[in-house]
């Protein structure tokens, strides 16, 4: 598994906090990245019809309400390989493990998946950008002064081009 799953969720929430299209060179500042890996996720969540851009304008949106982008649809979208993690393939044939273990490993590894799928189904981006969701979500961490990469009507910039601060909470 790698950072990429994340990656997309944190896009997603923060297109779900603007209401206005943000650019890759934007969201790339907001997940301390380069513009390069911003274009290449958005490309699968484009596929995946979570985001759209139009041509002749700059950045992303949401194409869904963020209440309807759950997070194992992300993952599947994301996820470029069979399992949560890798099977080895060389073993040795002459062994009686050998013989058996990726077969045994992938009746285990595709329950782990679905069950990865089903925890990360019962929660949504919306879920994770309110007040709704059961830990720290990001609006409570507004509502205690901290720092949010937003450009909504309720963020003033401060310092730095990529430093928004909520004083609405």
């Amino acid at each position: 598994m790698n950072t990429q799953i994340s990656v997309a969720i944190h896009i997603l929430s923060l297109l779900s906090v603007n209401k206005e299209p943000i650019s890759s060179k934007f969201i790339a500042g907001s997940i301390n990245s380069n513009p390069t890996l911003v274009r290449k996720i958005c490309k699968y969540l484009r596929n995946g019809n979570l985001i759209e851009s139009q041509q002749g304008k700059s950045g992303y949106r949401l194409a869904q309400s963020a209440e309807q982008i759950l997070l194992g649809e992300v993952y599947k979208l994301i996820q470029d390989e069979e399992h949560f993690a890798k099977i080895h393939q060389d073993t040795n044939p002459d062994c009686i493990i050998g013989q058996n273990i990726q077969s045994a490993l992938d009746d285990v590894y595709t329950q782990v998946d679905q069950q990865i799928i089903d925890t990360l189904n019962q929660t949504s981006i919306l879920d994770l950008t309110s007040n709704q969701h059961p830990n720290e979500t990001i609006f409570s961490l507004l509502q205690h002064g901290a720092e949010c990469m937003c450009t909504c009507t309720d963020f003033y910039q401060q310092q730095s081009p990529y430093r928004y601060y909520c004083d609405r909470y």
